[in-house]
């Protein structure tokens, strides 16, 4: 039995909670990846320790949308967590920056500056802080790109990182890095010396990277058991580790999966859609037996659905997506039937009788499925998967007639059958240990010169430990300075950020009457939507929302009216699946040099200016787009051949984007931000391995 209560009021812990709490409050060291199912309680596992103990915690999540959420969630959860009063809960992000916290602190002339002040008010109170904020200020703050030297970031004790699966190899790379390198910093400098990741089971290489890339010892929480003695005590000179104890299970255990009946459809990403509305009729009767949550990809597949599903009548059909987050929390009381994409996979609690959902990856497929929370009746899942995948659990199915499977036998049969080319390997060496080499030169440049010496030999480790593990042409550290003075600083600038750059417009959604932006090579394609002045488009909006705009145009080009969905029936495929306007960029300037001049074998990404872009049908105010996107810096990395050829031919994932470019000597395609980084890559393993010396490989 375990030697204590739970300081939560009314709440019987699942085992991933008690074994967190313990590891946590006994100071254990450590990495731990916490793969309990959504609606388990993963924020109170790491919540009622940090509460408890009383630990600086920064709380990292992908979205702005999931820190609205979870700064509701935690402070509801605060009123019964021992010791909550006690907390000073923080949201930053860049909208809360130039809002409540401008006004907190009217003397600050930038965000850095009140960050700082912010950080330094909140660490001088009593009290324990836990700071909500994205991945993308969190590397801000860390490699001080910031004007001001924020160093609170270095009395966090706790990171707790969430959704880190669903993070691209490049996030993962960078996040990863810069943690360990926190961990690894003398304690009396930087505090941090937990790590918890909320995340889904870790497929088999990240959770290489958990257990070789990082400093910090590494648990799966689904595989401890809370302890029946105390741990002794961390710097003694017995282990410190958590005793199993699986034949002595307390009986306040609960289980977090309910029993799910799953059926499995075939369905290649992004025509799930058409695929449902196919079958119009085993779907409305599908939606008889409960309420429905529906997860699918892109807003054009929920806009087909949801229209589909409401002119016929369909009582308690709501959506939920990228332009209609408006009345969440209304939506999710009232619905029969809701219609969303990524926007409800994590943040927002529903009740559920079943799911329908598309599985493109094993991370989409785990984490929507997830989504079913416990109860006493089975569940029913109806899921959507890439047709090679669907073939292979056929004959799962065959062999598990009549019986139930495991959670894990499952979970390792279909992982394993996934097909992941998103990302290859060679990124690493690439482009991740130059990001890193760039940052630990940054690192040493500031230092006084006595310190500079060990700043690089320990990050060179450090480096070899992340990046260079599968690597067998051997780089050296002279090898890796040629390809970091290769790449340049306006490409290095680039990489120091979290997620790049994207192209992006000011977006007004006249629906839902909001304001964000939003991708502008997905409106073009999917939107109806025009672009106006500055001048027209702030008399086209309500009063309120003018400030928003001069928040949101330094990072985006244009001004947008979206209208709702892009619809001609003459524009379809014989499944009916709209397939958008034509949108073909142009090679021009920069860009056309980059095909012209430069072969494709020691082509490289560039940042380029001059993009044009044209659309059939067109749109209006496009030209008004065209001037703003002339001046606008953009990551690009063009290629010779069809965009279908290039997917073909690298075996390229449905969500790496590739667009046709308008080019006078042949097909030609073009890849943009992380993307261009991704079909380099591609396009250079190929070479290396016709070529199979490392001298070319260096000459890139």
């Amino acid at each position: 039995m375990y030697p204590g209560e739970y300081p939560v009021d009314d709440v019987t812990p699942h085992k991933h909670q008690w074994a967190l709490y313990d590891a946590l409050t006994d100071c254990l060291p450590g990495l731990f990846v916490d793969d309990a199912p959504t609606g388990a309680g993963k924020t109170l596992a790491w919540l009622a320790p940090v509460v408890a103990e009383g630990l600086q915690t920064v709380a990292i999540y992908p979205t702005n949308a999931l820190i609205e959420d979870q700064v509701r969630n935690i402070n509801e959860k605060l009123d019964d967590v021992d010791g909550g009063d006690d907390v000073r809960l923080l949201a930053v992000t860049s909208e809360t920056l130039q809002n409540e916290h401008a006004e907190q602190f009217p003397s600050a002339n930038s965000n850095g500056e009140r960050l700082r002040k912010l950080l330094t008010v909140a660490f001088n109170s009593q009290e324990t802080v836990i700071l909500l904020t994205n991945p993308d200020i969190f590397v801000l703050l860390r490699r001080e790109i910031y004007r001001e030297r924020i160093d609170a970031i270095n009395r966090f004790e706790v990171a707790v990182i969430d959704e880190f699966h669903r993070a691209t190899r490049k996030e993962r790379n960078t996040m990863l890095f810069l943690l360990d390198e926190m961990y690894e910093t003398n304690e009396a400098i930087c505090r941090l010396k937990h790590l918890v990741f909320l995340s889904a089971t870790p497929e088999k290489e990240l959770e290489r990277q958990f257990e070789e890339a990082m400093a910090a010892p590494y648990y799966r929480v689904s595989e401890l058991e809370w302890r029946q003695t105390p741990h002794p005590a961390v710097g003694t000179d017995e282990e410190s580790v958590i005793a199993f104890a699986p034949d002595e299970l307390p009986p306040d255990y609960r289980a977090v999966l309910p029993p799910v009946d799953l059926t499995i459809t075939p369905a290649p990403t992004f025509e799930t859609a058409t695929e449902i509305l196919n079958s119009e009729d085993v779907l409305h009767d599908r939606l008889k037996n409960g309420r429905t949550v529906m997860m699918i990809d892109g807003v054009h597949e929920v806009d087909r659905v949801y229209h589909s599903l409401s002119q016929s009548g369909l009582e308690g059909t709501v959506r939920i997506d990228g332009f209609h987050r408006d009345n969440v929390r209304e939506k999710i009381n009232l619905f029969e039937t809701l219609v969303s994409n990524s926007a409800v996979e994590v943040g927002i609690d529903f009740d559920t009788e079943q799911i329908l959902f598309s599985g493109h990856d094993a991370a989409s497929f785990f984490q929507r499925l997830g989504r079913l929370r416990t109860r006493s009746d089975r569940s029913t899942a109806y899921g959507y998967v890439p047709p090679y995948l669907f073939s292979t659990l056929e004959s799962m199915a065959d062999r598990y007639t009549g019986q139930w499977v495991d959670r894990a036998t499952f979970e390792e049969l279909v992982s394993s059958e996934y097909v992941d080319s998103s990302t290859p390997e060679s990124f690493d060496w690439r482009y991740s240990a130059v990001e890193a080499y760039d940052h630990i030169e940054k690192q040493a440049e500031g230092a006084p010169s006595d310190d500079q010496p060990t700043i690089r030999e320990t990050g060179w480790k450090r480096i070899e430990r992340h990046f260079f593990h599968n690597h067998e042409n051997g780089l050296t550290e002279a090898d890796l300075k040629r390809l970091h003075d290769i790449a340049g600083s306006r490409l290095l600038n680039t990489l120091q950020t979290y997620r790049g750059d994207s192209i992006q417009t000011v977006v007004y959604n006249s629906q839902s009457q909001t304001l964000q932006t939003y991708s502008i090579p997905y409106l073009l394609r999917y939107g109806n939507v025009s672009f106006h002045s500055k001048t027209e488009f702030l008399a086209l909006i309500p009063e309120h929302l003018h400030h928003h705009v001069s928040r949101l145009e330094p990072y985006s080009s244009g001004y947008c009216l979206y209208q709702g969905g892009y619809k001609n029936e003459e524009d379809t495929t014989e499944k009916g699946q709209s397939t958008g306007r034509l949108v073909t960029y142009k090679a021009t300037g920069e860009l056309y040099s980059l095909l012209s001049n430069v072969s494709r074998d020691i082509r490289t990404p560039k940042v380029c200016t001059g993009l044009e872009i044209e659309t059939e049908p067109s749109v209006r105010g496009l030209d008004l787009l065209k001037e703003d996107l002339s001046e606008t810096e953009v990551l690009c990395y063009p290629l010779e051949g069809h965009v279908s050829q290039i997917r073909n031919q690298y075996s390229l994932d449905p969500f790496k984007f590739i667009y046709p470019l308008y080019y006078t000597e042949s097909n030609a395609a073009v890849a943009f931000s992380h993307d261009a980084l991704y079909l380099h890559c591609h396009v250079q393993d190929r070479i290396e391995a016709e070529s199979n010396t490392i001298d070319e490989v260096l000459d890139f």
